[in-house]
């Protein structure tokens, strides 16, 4: 709250994450920090909530749980090929699930531990559903710190929506580079 730039990027980013924001802001300044701490981790929390409940759909006439196959020719996600991560100086992480303020810190610091020996960096979203602001913002640091390293970096796979997301938080090109698939990354770079 204290940074000018991070607090207006979020208050850009979408109603619910402002209203936090907000909420929590003036609590600490108007009441007591614990309780706005309380507050907002109580509000983010049902925004969350929200937020998953909309990515879950029910369709007519089809079992809840289909059938297990691999994935293969009719478009869905093809299985991760170690093949493709054969280049050193290339390093390749899939993110899988909802990726939001609960999981930004480990991912964050795992995403880090990319060295001055790595060309590129690709980073896949095919199986992220959602994204939160604190997500766009690990993405944003590190892109910025893979910059300043002279380390490319590729988001694949990015659905409007989560583009959408890291475009209001400023991760857009030169900064980063948006593919469609890991395998025209990796031709690109």
């Amino acid at each position: 709250m204290v940074e000018k730039q991070a607090f207006a990027t979020l208050i850009r980013a979408s109603r619910g994450d402002a209203a936090v924001l907000l909420t929590t802001f003036l609590l600490t300044i108007f009441r007591d920090l614990i309780e706005a701490i309380v507050v907002g981790f109580a509000l983010g929390s049902v925004l969350f909530i929200n937020r998953m409940s909309k990515t879950t759909a029910i369709e007519t006439q089809a079992p809840f749980v289909t059938e297990d196959k691999a994935d293969d020719a009719v478009g869905v996600r093809t299985p991760y090929d170690e093949a493709m991560a054969s280049n050193p100086e290339v390093v390749i992480y899939r993110i899988s699930g909802v990726f939001f303020f609960g999981a930004a810190a480990s991912i964050g610091s795992i995403l880090e531990q990319i060295s001055d020996t790595h060309r590129a960096l690709i980073i896949d979203f095919e199986a992220v559903p959602f994204m939160d602001s604190t997500a766009a913002e690990t993405i944003k640091g590190l892109a910025h710190k893979a910059d300043r390293r002279g380390v490319k970096v590729v988001l694949t796979g990015t659905s409007h929506v989560t583009r959408t997301e890291l475009f209001v938080h400023g991760i857009k090109p030169p900064l980063v580079r948006y593919e469609q698939s890991i395998e025209r990354a990796l031709k690109v770079i």
